[in-house]
């Protein structure tokens, strides 16, 4: 499995990226970031460049901030998404692309679930803009991109995952975002119900986009989530390196606040990270 992370200064300077591989021993193959307040954020050249650098990809999650999905679906972004191809392009390695994350919640406005949405709206509004960039790309000929769909993991109320699926012809692997929030929670609880639903429509590979573990039960969380992922075939994981706070689902999820977590973590990666994995079909 490919391992990778998500440090909150990313894409500005390196150097978290650069103290997380020297503490946890190992090179990320991942490194996501956040397009943040604007849509129209220019793709970060030399982030891609450094990152090549190590021998890790780039996974852009990019937000629809400053916009809508109206508005993207409907070509109002187009000179946006066009500049984003042409940068992508340039650079000389696979670079991941997810539009809109956990678009099957209710705290993002281009949600399905956002507050005052009309859902069936907001569903298939959400999933038009998905392919609208995805044929803007491949009209432009871009082909070093891995298409990335990223729901949050089911909980109560959330939307339907196939109903905001753009389709496999323009999906290449599906993300899950799932964190364990509770020290009750493991891999089969968190992600097990997503990934049948999920699996129930579509054969693509699985991959975690985003998710982490604090507190006393992390060592036990991060055993249970790589052996969960070798289980249920998930081909890729990226952690969440920060620390946040507020309730239960904002924690601090940094490895290097717990020095027994990230000791483990150290373990798991290197007998996990880049091996077969136990399911195979």
């Amino acid at each position: 499995m490919i391992v990778g992370v998500y440090q909150p200064n990313s894409p500005g300077s390196f150097g978290q990226v650069t103290a997380f591989t020297s503490e946890a021993g190992f090179t990320p193959r991942l490194l996501s970031y956040y397009t943040g307040t604007s849509f129209a954020q220019p793709f970060p050249s030399a982030f891609a460049q450094q990152a090549a650098g190590i021998g890790a990809s780039v996974l852009i999650q990019w937000q629809p901030r400053g916009t809508s999905n109206k508005a993207v679906a409907g070509g109002a972004e187009d000179p946006v998404i066009k500049a984003m191809a042409a940068a992508v392009k340039a650079v000389n390695r696979q670079v991941w692309v997810s539009y809109g994350q956990e678009m099957n919640g209710n705290w993002y406005d281009w949600a399905a679930k956002y507050p005052g949405a009309a859902s069936s709206t907001a569903a298939s509004d959400y999933v038009a803009a998905y392919r609208r960039i995805h044929d803007v790309f491949a009209a432009a000929g871009v082909t070093n991109v891995t298409w990335v769909w990223g729901p949050n993991v089911a909980y109560g109320g959330s939307y339907p995952f196939q109903a905001v699926y753009p389709g496999d012809t323009y999906v290449d692997v599906i993300g899950l975002d799932g964190y364990f929030a509770q020290p009750s929670d493991s891999f089969v609880s968190l992600f097990g119900p997503s990934i049948t639903e999920i699996r129930a429509f579509t054969g693509k590979p699985v991959m975690v986009t985003e998710t982490g573990v604090t507190g006393a039960a992390g060592v036990q969380q991060l055993k249970d989530l790589f052996y969960g992922m070798s289980v249920y075939g998930v081909i890729a994981l990226v952690y969440f390196d920060q620390a946040q706070s507020g309730d239960s689902t904002h924690q601090d999820w940094r490895l290097e606040d717990n020095a027994a977590n990230m000791a483990e973590f150290k373990t798991l990666v290197a007998q996990y990270a880049e091996k077969p994995l136990i399911r195979t079909s």
